[in-house]
């Protein structure tokens, strides 16, 4: 059965939800000193570009400190550069289609940027997305496989809309009056059908997040993925220490192989 034909998923625990703010909050405070120390363990990267993409509703600031800690260890970290992921005006997501068209404007403009730092170092650049930049990510490799050298996503949604948190919170928010039953959540999903196998994804996801649930954290054809769990807030995940060390670690033992 593929993604886009499985039924509903199942949200994140009440538990999960309701901690979120106090989780994250401990994962901002422990950074500081804790961080360092897992850097310091890690092998220093071979100075390949790496461009990273914020979550829905979040601006570049929202992934500083991953960028900060990949130049750290020795890669050519880059933000996105396109202003709030966040749909406005004529973009404002009412229903399933329209996130899919607001999916689409963004991934063309992610595309323009992936070109601009293909061309400026001449090799590959690897993608590392959080949340809804996660799904952008590997839309974007899909598209474009030999400009991405790699693939790290951080509690990225790729199943069912409706097994994240936000779902019902974001219809009110816009005022949606677009009925659940015969939108086009396949559509949606059959993003999540990877079949780019010459470029190497790994899915980092938490049984603890309350944003996104663990079922729809995963894509399909689980044998070319490969999936690395942590214990993070969804909010928090690009401060959680071991979620931006795992990111090094990932992008030193891909780099020791190419």
């Amino acid at each position: 059965m593929s993604l886009s034909e499985r039924p509903r998923e199942g949200r994140p625990s009440a538990y999960a939800i309701a901690s979120e703010p106090l989780r994250a909050s401990l994962e901002v405070a422990a950074l500081p000193w804790q961080l360092p120390r897992a850097l310091r363990a890690l092998p220093r990267g071979d100075g390949h570009p790496v461009l990273t993409l914020p979550g829905y509703g979040g601006a570049d600031g929202s992934m500083a400190v991953m960028r900060a800690a990949l130049k750290r260890q020795g890669y050519r970290s880059h933000a996105l550069d396109l202003g709030r992921n966040l749909d406005r005006g004529e973009d404002r997501i009412q229903s399933v289609d329209d996130a899919l068209r607001f999916r689409r404007k963004m991934v063309g403009l992610i595309q323009r940027r992936l070109e601009h730092l293909y061309e400026r170092y001449q090799q590959p650049v690897s993608l590392v997305g959080w949340s809804l930049g996660g799904v952008y990510a590997i839309d974007v490799a899909q598209s474009m496989p030999g400009k991405v050298r790699q693939v790290i996503t951080l509690g990225s949604p790729f199943g069912d809309p409706r097994g994240t948190t936000l779902f019902n919170v974001m219809r009110r928010i816009s005022g949606s009056q677009v009925p659940l039953e015969g939108q086009d959540y396949a559509g949606w999903c059959a993003g999540a059908e990877w079949r780019t196998p010459t470029v190497p994804v790994t899915v980092i996801y938490s049984e603890r997040d309350g944003i996104v649930s663990t079922s729809i954290a995963r894509l399909q054809n689980d044998k070319a993925i490969r999936y690395r769990k942590v214990s993070a807030s969804h909010i928090g995940f690009s401060h959680n220490t071991r979620a931006v060390a795992l990111v090094a670690e990932v992008l030193a033992s891909a780099s020791a192989t190419q």
